[in-house]
């Protein structure tokens, strides 16, 4: 089993710079990346072609266990000498060719390989880009991502950038703070499959009113954001009104869900958007009221939660705030209303994964002649590899994450 070194040890020295290739250089680069700007744990479908990260740059080095890679990331002495050596990488990189340039001194002169040479500006630009980031918000715990999402044909890109805050490590409730793979293999999903999850119609259709949308445990908000952007792209939303509400409950998580949310999504908006809008509020799921504030006090069509079960009451709680939420079944030439859930089989909780199933019957275990509830109406099982390992991939040495994602709804058979 492959061990991670720090970067003392594992970046080569700068002095000898010269005598490296453009993909051993690269190769630091990517070591460096994984360390101080990650790919979300489990967030890459088996079988499926997961979000790119960063321009694509998403591979991590081996490591035998995730404590070791944090106390690495966490060592204020190894990120200081990653910035110099960043620094230092560009600073000569930037040398060569300015010197090249002016044409008074040959490649052979610079004792510089000619391959170097030829890919500095993009050596730079990854390193620049990893600069800021070591030197930036990372620092204080904070870290940001670029996600990109497309559609299966290609013919639809989404982009969010999303900025990960330090755990509250006295409160559990600040889990929020942090993007989780559930919400990356949920927005994947929407992405790839609208009409799946109620988000496209054809343009002439009988779905004209509004379409309200709400998100339970927002987090750092990809799924909202990433909702709402790809609404902006179908011919069938240009000129429907869209509401989407995400919300959380710690208030760190719900600040950084609003500032996150304010900068994917501007206040203003060009004129086919201008009837779509995205807002975030407070929701406490334990005390949900039978009269619900103005901002929730509309029917929700759609309703979308990732990772959202990880305590035994969380269950119960998130269906008794369904039922004051989703639309009831009314009119047949609408489409009915659902919850999507996407939660993680984590072993350490089991238990409280189990409880989606004791809380929400399956449809055909429900009374045919009760009064209509919330039921599963399908369930399917995902797999991701738990990290985008490139070295490891394909040699048994990764795990697997294990998702369900439910498709929950009012039963149809009961008395309305």
């Amino acid at each position: 089993m492959s061990v991670l070194c720090p970067p003392t040890s594992y970046l080569p020295p700068i002095a000898k710079i010269a005598s490296f290739s453009v993909t051993q250089l690269l190769d630091a680069l990517t070591y460096l990346q994984s360390l101080y700007h990650p790919e979300v744990r489990g967030s890459r479908r088996k079988r499926a072609q997961g979000p790119t990260f960063n321009g694509g740059g998403n591979l991590c080095p081996p490591h035998e266990d995730d404590n070791q890679l944090q106390a690495i990331r966490s060592d204020a002495f190894e990120r200081s000498y990653s910035i110099r050596w960043l620094t230092s990488l560009i600073a000569r990189l930037e040398v060569w060719q300015d010197v090249s340039y002016s044409g008074e001194v040959s490649l052979d002169d610079l004792g510089t390989p000619e391959p170097i040479f030829t890919h500095t500006e993009m050596i730079v630009q990854q390193a620049a880009s990893l600069l800021a980031i070591c030197a930036g918000v990372a620092a204080a715990g904070m870290i940001t991502r670029n996600f990109i999402f497309s559609s299966i044909d290609g013919q639809r890109r989404v982009e969010a950038q999303l900025t990960d805050i330090p755990l509250d490590n006295d409160d559990y409730g600040s889990v929020g703070a942090q993007t989780w793979g559930g919400a990356c293999v949920l927005a994947e999903m929407v992405m790839e499959d609208p009409e799946r999850f109620g988000l496209d119609f054809p343009p002439d259709g009988p779905e004209s009113r509004r379409l309200n949308i709400l998100e339970l445990g927002a987090g750092t908000g990809l799924v909202s954001i990433v909702v709402t952007k790809l609404l902006d792209t179908l011919p069938s939303f240009n000129h429907r009104q869209v509401a989407v509400v995400a919300t959380d409950f710690h208030p760190s998580v719900l600040a950084n869900l609003r500032s996150n949310v304010n900068a994917n999504v501007p206040s203003t908006h060009n004129q086919t958007t201008s009837t779509h809008s995205i807002t975030t509020h407070f929701l406490d799921w334990s005390s949900f009221s039978a009269a619900p504030p103005d901002y929730l006090a509309y029917p929700f069509d759609v309703v979308f939660g990732a990772d959202i079960v990880y305590e035994t009451q969380h269950a119960a709680w998130i269906k008794d705030c369904l039922k004051g939420l989703v639309r009831r079944p009314s009119d047949s030439a609408v489409s009915p209303a659902a919850f999507h859930l996407v939660i993680p089989l984590r072993p350490t909780h089991a238990f409280e994964s189990s409880t989606v199933e004791s809380v929400f019957l399956n449809a055909c275990d429900g009374d045919p002649n009760g009064d209509v509830d919330l039921v599963i109406l399908s369930k399917e099982s995902i797999t991701c590899d738990a990290h985008g390992d490139y070295t490891t991939r394909g040699q048994g040495l990764g795990e697997d994450v294990e998702y369900v994602y439910y498709k929950i709804g009012w039963s149809t058979n009961a008395r309305l």
